[in-house]
């Protein structure tokens, strides 16, 4: 059958071969690293809560910085138990609101693991103020820490990301980020602009092999939930109780492994927001 090329030259042919020779896709080449070389792990608020569960969970086969602002106990038993499952961790004490220090921070994990693969930006802070007695700092804290926290992380490993061809960042937001905060403005404006983060870095660094997404937990067991809103919660819930924590964190590692998904909000609240 003719198909064209039959009556090519060794020359056309050559050229023919090189232009329809099969190649590997990228992103195969991608997963089998993923599969093959331990990837490291830099948790924002990761000495308790979602944060510490997210820490346990991805600590099972990555190494894993534990940054913490005031938990080191927390911190540290969060990294005694990476270190048993066989994986290496290192905590960090860093204030979110000083850009500086988050450059130390992720230099650090560089010199002691040769860079970040997945950032997790969860740290966070809740003052349930209403805005009309919200002081200046504690609206400036929670835009500091919950939003401008996350942009200098990100902006910190993304340099490493690039360069490997590969990278993985999820924004831990709130429904208060979907749906708006009944007690908290400041906070809920925080955590919507963390959607509008992860959307804008998708559409940046997709191409580039760096996957980033956004996870939005409900009312959850943690410290910031207050246990006076919890039976009201429950009660709205169609699975009847808060999510937990590793809930969230089983949600976590998926994104921190996609090689397809990017741009997307997920949240985990049991139905509530349905």
């Amino acid at each position: 059958m003719d198909n064209g090329f039959d009556s090519a030259s060794d020359d056309h042919a050559a050229v023919r071969n090189r232009c329809y020779r099969p190649a590997t896709p990228f992103i195969t080449d991608r997963r089998q690293s993923v599969q093959t070389m331990t990837r490291t792990a830099l948790i924002t608020g990761a000495s308790g809560g979602i944060g510490s569960a997210t820490a346990r969970e991805l600590g099972e086969d990555h190494d894993v910085v534990i940054h913490y602002n005031s938990d080191r106990e927390g911190a540290e038993s969060v990294a005694a138990d990476v270190r048993n499952a066989g994986q290496k961790a290192l905590t960090h004490q860093c204030d979110l609101q000083d850009p500086a220090a988050i450059e130390t921070m992720v230099e650090t994990a560089r010199e002691e693991f040769g860079g970040i693969d997945v950032l997790v930006n969860n740290a966070g802070v809740l003052h349930a103020a209403a805005l009309e007695t919200a002081t200046d700092d504690v609206i400036q804290q929670t835009l500091r820490v919950n939003l401008e926290g996350a942009l200098y992380c990100a902006r910190e490993v993304l340099p490493d990301m690039r360069e490997n061809g590969r990278g993985w960042i999820i924004n831990i937001s709130s429904t208060a980020g979907t749906t708006g905060s009944p007690t908290d403005a400041a906070y809920g404006a925080s955590k919507c602009g963390l959607i509008g983060l992860t959307k804008s870095l998708a559409k940046q660094y997709t191409e580039e092999g760096i996957f980033t997404n956004t996870v939005a937990p409900g009312p959850a067991k943690t410290k910031m939930y207050a246990e006076e809103r919890r039976p009201a919660a429950r009660e709205k819930s169609p699975i009847n109780r808060l999510v937990n924590p590793e809930e969230v964190a089983e949600v976590i590692r998926m994104f921190a492994t996609t090689e397809s998904v990017t741009g997307q909000t997920l949240t985990v609240d049991g139905g509530i927001s349905l």
